[in-house]
């Protein structure tokens, strides 16, 4: 008995040594070999097939300096690894022309060379001996083409850090860069307050221009698109044509458009007039006078009394939709899981388009929405009803492509009006039609503004409207590949106990059967041994 006790413990000893050593040489072997095995939903470890392109377009040498010190804490010591793995990945598919290396500023005395790239040395927080210690270091890098240079001061974390590159590598390579430009003087967010955000995230790939259109001409022909951002006054005719031309001339349009003037803290809604229902109706598309409930939706925090105290507590808000429905067609949105948005409008694709042009939403309602028209009671404290909730997948964008009829085919040119009378450029000839044109509609102008800043889903949206209207699909879908969670699905309150129930009492039912199984199972060994 004894000796067969020794005889089992000596090769369990021989087993678990022959594991660990063939897991020793599978992690040695891993760290030259070039592969991985992504199983995520949206292979987020994994390089898009527009990087492998950019990596693949190269034709001169790209070096990559990443100035990482070697013993950062957790979890920037991961991101170095991180790096590396992806710069691995570029490196394969650029047909050699990616080079990279990493540099310990600190150990090589290169630390002028990487404040000179403006990567500068932070301080990051260790825990030694019982105690937190400030050490410094370095965690930035420089991706240098020709005599171009694009820097990343400071890797925060690993997802965006392929988008970062990507974007690095195109701006580096591209001849040409597009201009998008918005429109002022109707009460439009600025700039400097309201698009200040959307104007720094759309000027690392565009150039950024603000236009009033009621003193110009023509939109100027480097502009390639024209955003409409949450007009709080109406457009003049003069105006609007400058828009139609500019669309018959093969420039595209973005109108990201409110229906109401929202105040939160009074709980009103007043209806706004932009002028430009009649040229958009024209065009195959609308906004309804309504804001949009859904039962899929997010939570708000409510001040309650409670007596003589003032309680919060988090509720439903059927006006703050969790939008789940995407186009599965438009690179735009196809790789969206979600998107917050609130105090949209439903949009109205029943107006008649011409032959040639295609029409379809961009992203919808869940199956239980509804809309409200004026007065609407915006109040957190609303009681709703299921009747309030019977419309299915109501279209909160839609977008617009191919043949175009202008609005002033058939109408006199309007008035000029404006304080540019020297007409340095001068008004072009009015044209009729276009073939390839290119407009979205989406009831909310909100989501792209500073106060939604947090929303990073919906400025990925901006980001991609721009590329899909300048017809650059570039990094639409690495932008889009960690954007939003998926929604979690409404479902009954019946489901809901079910599920609560089988995990409180179903799962250790489990587990205890398997112990008594396994107790007799072992209890029959023994009993057989002593035999």
């Amino acid at each position: 008995m004894k000796a067969k006790i020794i005889k089992t413990k000596s090769s369990a000893t021989v087993l678990i040594a022959i594991v660990a050593a063939i897991l020793l040489i599978i992690n040695l072997i891993s760290l030259n070999i070039f592969s991985r095995a992504d199983l995520t939903d949206n292979n987020i470890y994994s390089l898009s097939p527009v990087s492998k392109e950019l990596a693949g377009s190269l034709n001169d040498r790209l070096n990559v300096k990443a100035f990482i010190t070697d013993d950062l804490p957790a979890p920037h010591n991961n991101h170095a690894r991180y790096l590396k793995d992806i710069l691995d990945d570029y490196r394969a598919y650029s047909h050699g022309y990616l080079h990279y290396e990493f540099i310990d500023p600190l150990k090589t005395d290169k630390e002028q060379e990487a404040e000179g790239y403006r990567i500068p040395p932070l301080q990051f927080n260790v825990f030694r001996n019982d105690k937190t210690e400030f050490i410094k270091g370095y965690k930035g890098v420089a991706i240098l083409y020709g005599d171009k240079q694009e820097i990343i001061p400071f890797i925060e974390n690993t997802d965006n850090l392929e988008y970062d590159l990507s974007q690095a590598i195109k701006k580096l390579t591209s001849t040409k860069t597009s201009t998008v430009a918005f429109t002022t003087g109707h009460g439009e967010p600025e700039m400097s307050r309201g698009l200040q955000w959307a104007s720094q995230l759309l000027q690392r790939e565009y150039g950024v221009q603000f236009l009033d259109l009621n003193n110009l001409h023509t939109i100027p022909p480097q502009i390639d698109v024209l955003f409409v951002v949450s007009p709080r006054s109406p457009f003049s005719e003069w105006e609007k044509y400058l828009i139609d031309q500019f669309l018959m001339r093969g420039g595209r349009a973005a109108f990201l458009l409110d229906k109401f003037n929202i105040d939160i803290a009074k709980a009103q809604v007043t209806p706004i007039d932009n002028g430009l229902d009649s040229l958009l109706n024209f065009y195959g598309v609308g906004l309804r006078d309504k804001l949009v409930i859904d039962v899929q939706c997010n939570m708000v925090p409510v001040m309650r009394s409670m007596g003589q105290y003032q309680m919060q507590s988090v509720v439903k808000y059927p006006f703050y939709i969790a939008i789940s429905n995407f186009n599965q067609e438009n690179p735009a949105v196809k790789e969206f899981k979600s998107l917050n948005m609130i105090f949209a409008s439903p949009v109205d694709l029943s107006f008649p388009i011409v032959s040639g042009r295609n029409r379809a939403p961009l992203f919808t309602t869940s199956e239980q929405s509804g809309a409200l028209g004026a007065p609407i009671d915006i109040s957190p404290e609303r009681q709703y009803q299921q009747t309030d909730f019977l419309i299915p997948q109501q279209p909160l964008a839609a977008f617009l492509s191919g043949s175009f009829v202008s609005y002033y085919k058939d109408r006199s040119v309007p008035a000029y009006f404006g304080t540019d009378t020297v007409a340095a450029t001068p008004t072009p000839a009015g044209i009729d039609s276009t073939g390839d044109a290119r407009v979205i509609v989406i009831g909310n102008g909100l989501f792209a503004q500073d106060d939604n800043k947090r929303n990073e889903a919906a400025f990925a949206l901006l980001l991609n409207i721009a590329d899909w209207l300048t017809q650059d699909r570039g990094l639409i879908s690495i932008r889009s590949k960690q954007v939003g969670a998926p929604v979690l699905k409404e479902t009954s309150d019946a489901a809901k106990k079910m599920v609560k129930y089988v995990n409180m009492f179903v799962m250790p039912l489990i587990v205890i059967v398997f112990g008594l199984i396994r107790w007799q199972l072992k209890r029959s060994v023994r009993r057989r041994m002593a035999s």
